[in-house]
């Protein structure tokens, strides 16, 4: 929608997410990818929080540049889509999970994108206090119990609609929502430039 193009890396293998107990194998599984990347492109971006932040990581000769797509939603960047419908009268809560603000080194630099998305086309805003809180997605294969419980707590203390950016976020909320709504921030933001025609 805004020109840019957009290259798989070759032959790409896993990052490895949570999966290792030693983050020197993690970064090593990422690294093969920073390298298979170059001399095709100059910038990686990678839409899962788990991807981006284990390629920041392994990223130490910072001859590409690494993103989360949430570092590039400013709103300048935004500024540039065509809106089509606007949000009033809705609520959202922008839910971020455990991993797009931590460490500091590889966080995504504006903690309230979403919110400040949501804001400028009219829409409320709720459970703020919820929006880090990790919701046991990476447990979810050998302790459904915990992750049951860490994602009600935030379906509890959520309105309106949860916006996500994280599939394993997205996974374990939707698994164990009753009446709420969960949409991914991409679909929000095809849904107001008119791509989509519901949430």
């Amino acid at each position: 929608m805004l020109g840019h193009t957009l290259t798989d890396i070759p032959d790409w293998n896993c990052c490895g997410a949570f999966e290792f107990g030693d983050r020197r194998d993690l970064i090593k599984l990422s690294g093969d990818n920073l390298r298979k990347a170059r001399g095709i492109a100059s910038e990686v971006i990678a839409p899962c929080p788990a991807c981006s932040r284990n390629l920041k990581e392994a990223n130490d000769d910072e001859k590409l540049r690494v993103y989360n797509p949430l570092d590039l939603f400013n709103k300048d960047f935004l500024s540039k889509l065509v809106m089509k419908r606007d949000l009033k009268g809705q609520v959202f809560t922008p839910y971020y999970g455990c991993v797009l603000f931590r460490p500091k080194e590889t966080a995504i630099p504006n903690g309230n994108v979403m919110e400040d998305f949501v804001t400028a086309l009219g829409a409320d805003v709720a459970g703020e206090k919820m929006k880090d809180r990790c919701c046991g997605g990476a447990q979810f294969f050998i302790n459904k119990g915990t992750t049951e419980k860490l994602s009600r707590m935030i379906l509890d203390q959520s309105k309106g609609t949860i916006v996500v950016f994280c599939p394993l976020c997205q996974m374990a909320l939707k698994t164990f929502s009753t009446k709420e709504k969960i949409v991914y921030f991409s679909d929000l933001i095809l849904y107001v430039t008119g791509e989509e025609n519901k949430l």
